[in-house]
């Protein structure tokens, strides 16, 4: 069985200042998680070493009212260093005022490890929004966060094999029957 975590926030959040390096919180978690966890609100937390799948979307809102720019950046710490190469740059203008990034980052992990979204933006105006049920759809999160435990180890063959016993009555390693069955 995999180990794994689900997780997502029902809280907006907003940026106090512009390019500024702000943790993605979570305040949700399944109750059927297992092996992955959120501590402090915005690590994801991993209690078993192994190959991970982080999986998330995010709703971008750009609430206007001023600001000149529209860009958001999303990337990955792990442990509280920034992943190279990780960072995404995402536009999201006034005139198309939601977009939802979603994307996912697999890494090998060891027992204790903890990863965390990180976003800045370059306008205040521009929040990861939630909103609550309504009519026939149901609540919005502002960000959705998925660990998946992709393998824990994967060495040499699986199944029987010639070199053992796995019939009885055969000899180990060949098709002919044992002359002593």
């Amino acid at each position: 069985l995999g180990y794994w975590g689900s997780f997502w926030s029902t809280a907006n959040q907003t940026a106090a200042a512009i390019n500024t390096a702000y943790a993605i919180t979570l305040n949700n978690t399944d109750a059927n998680s297992n092996g992955v966890s959120i501590v402090s609100n915005s690590q994801v937390t991993f209690a078993y070493e192994g190959v991970y799948d982080l999986q998330f979307s995010a709703q971008l809102h750009n609430n206007s009212g001023g600001g000149s720019g529209n860009i958001v950046n999303i990337w990955l710490r792990k442990n509280g260093t920034n992943v190279p190469d990780s960072d995404t740059k995402v536009s999201c203008p006034t005139n198309n005022p939601y977009v939802v990034p979603a994307w996912n980052f697999t890494l090998k992990l060891l027992a204790g490890d903890y990863l965390e979204l990180i976003w800045s933006t370059d306008n205040t105006s521009i929040s990861l929004d939630t909103d609550v049920a309504s009519g026939i759809h149901p609540g919005i999160p502002s960000v959705i966060v998925t660990a998946e435990q992709v393998m824990y180890t994967q060495l040499g063959p699986t199944g029987p094999r010639k070199s053992e016993p796995c019939r009885q009555g055969f000899a180990a390693g060949s098709d002919e029957p044992d002359a002593q069955s």
